[in-house]
């Protein structure tokens, strides 16, 4: 219960966080990309998730193409986790820990493709 009730918080403020940078218009740098001078694989999310936020979906991809399938995943998360707390389960842990060992090759290709597209296009 206590696990759960934090991951919500945890969900929560980082929500919390992004909206207040929204409004502010606050950007933090890559801290890769200021260090190595070449762009990690989560460099644009911020830009695409704003872009998601006002329902540019086209535009989100030319800021990173993983923005939006990751946005879902979050969505689902949050959904699942609320579910667990409510009706005191532990299905997201589980469901996260079996969708990383199956499909750990995948999100590997993912982000290097993520890599690579944030660095060559």
């Amino acid at each position: 219960m206590k696990n759960r009730i934090v991951s919500i918080a945890i969900l929560i403020g980082i929500f919390g966080l992004y909206y207040i940078f929204y409004i502010y218009g606050i950007n933090i740098p890559c801290f890769f990309k200021s260090t190595f001078n070449i762009s990690c694989p989560a460099c644009g999310f911020t830009r695409a998730f704003r872009c998601i936020f006002e329902f540019r979906f086209i535009e989100t991809f030319t800021y990173n193409i993983l923005a939006i399938p990751i946005f879902i995943i979050v969505i689902i998360s949050i959904v699942m986790l609320v579910y667990d707390f409510i009706f005191n389960k532990d299905t997201f842990v589980k469901s996260i820990s079996k969708f990383v060992t199956n499909y750990y090759i995948l999100i590997l290709v993912a982000l290097v493709i993520s890599f690579l597209y944030n660095n060559f296009s």
